[in-house]
């Protein structure tokens, strides 16, 4: 059992003792507090050496826990969450540690890191929204409950009581109306029957852009869209959840644009609804879509019969879009949820279910003629 050896430097207390990493045992001096009036002799700074010393005495540190917090994160968080999550969220994990937490967390260890630290990084960190942080605070907690999992710390997780600088933001993300997306789909249909077909199955199913991208035509059977599997880039990955995965009903309309799509081509039960020139057994970058054909077909149409401009507002509005359009129709929540393969009823209604400003305007209206009827 070690005591470590207590002395003065520059004004404050150190404390020398042996440290385990993973190269065995080493020589290491940490600050304990400055000279002064808490801390006046070696005697009173004696519990806070033993502090440091006891986990160490008791044989609860890992090596491992000696590593810095980046180099934690690089060698084997990264690594976990490129095996066992998705590669969108490895990309996503990647570029917040790169940008945010690499250069900040590179000279605290592991088993050093203490509450203080992560709130000061939340702090640091500038340009960004509190949406933004949220974020980056939720990929620091996962470090932390990754380590532990692993044996490398125990006790409490430091990011677990660090707040988030700034206020909560309100998610508001692009929508269209219905009447939007009929005249995105009338334009598509005179200049790319693919764009057209996309954009159909986008409005009215509300598939993410990655289950469009993996559909097969073994997927469809005339009353139902099967989804099967999700792509991202080139990767081709099971359904974001256990309730994404799961038939979505294929309305009349759809069957009609879908049957027709397929009379056109030739292809198999295999083949991707949506595939690519170049690489026919291939899925269609819909990204690549949009930015050659959806959005000049909608620059080129502004101003057409004295109509507001449709902007492009990216896949992902169609999803919200048909949440909201069902919502304004009087369609339950729980419902949309279904329609949505949401897990949770308060993802739809928190994140997908926008009221648009022209009920809200309806609706105080009704409000006021209560107020001013007569009797």
């Amino acid at each position: 059992m070690q005591r470590g050896q207590i002395y003065k430097h520059r004004g404050s207390w150190f404390v020398r003792y042996y440290d385990i990493d993973v190269n065995g045992r080493s020589r290491r001096a940490t600050k304990l507090a400055p000279i002064g009036k808490d801390y006046p002799t070696k005697r009173s700074v004696v519990p806070l050496a033993d502090r440091i010393l006891a986990p160490i005495n008791a044989g609860q540190l890992q090596p491992e826990s000696a590593m810095t917090i980046s180099e934690f994160i690089e060698n084997y968080y990264l690594p976990h969450v490129k095996t066992e999550l998705r590669p969108a969220t490895h990309k996503d994990y990647t570029d917040i540690f790169d940008v945010h937490v690499k250069k900040r967390m590179s000279d605290i260890r592991l088993r050093d890191c203490r509450t203080v630290h992560i709130q000061r990084l939340l702090r640091d960190i500038t340009g960004l929204k509190h949406n933004s942080l949220q974020r980056v605070k939720s990929f620091l907690s996962g470090t932390f409950k990754h380590a532990k999992r692993e044996g490398f710390l125990d006790g409490v997780n430091p990011v677990q009581d660090t707040s988030v600088p700034g206020h909560v933001e309100k998610f508001r993300g692009g929508m269209y109306s219905m009447s939007e997306i009929l005249q995105i789909c009338v334009m598509l249909s005179n200049v790319d029957m693919i764009a057209f077909v996309a954009v159909a199955v986008a409005g009215l199913t509300g598939l993410r852009v990655g289950e469009i991208r993996g559909l097969r035509w073994g997927d469809y059977d005339g009353l139902n869209l099967r989804v099967s599997r999700s792509i991202w880039r080139t990767h081709v990955n099971m359904p974001k959840t256990v309730a994404s995965k799961s038939a979505v009903p294929v309305l009349p309309l759809l069957k009609t644009i879908l049957d027709n799509h397929r009379a056109l081509i030739r292809c198999g039960d295999n083949d991707y609804i949506f595939s690519g020139t170049r690489r026919p057994n291939a899925p269609l970058n819909l990204m690549n879509v949009a930015r050659r054909v959806i959005v000049p077909t909608l620059k080129k149409n502004e101003g057409r019969e004295n109509e507001p401009p449709i902007l492009w507002k990216g896949w992902h509005a169609f999803r919200r879009s048909l949440s909201s359009n069902l919502h304004s129709l009087g369609v339950s929540p729980k419902v949309i949820q279904s329609i949505m393969r949401h897990s949770d009823v308060s993802t739809t209604l928190e994140f997908y279910v926008q009221v648009p400003d022209a009920e809200v305007r309806d609706a105080m209206k009704k409000l006021e003629s209560l107020y001013t009827a007569p009797g």
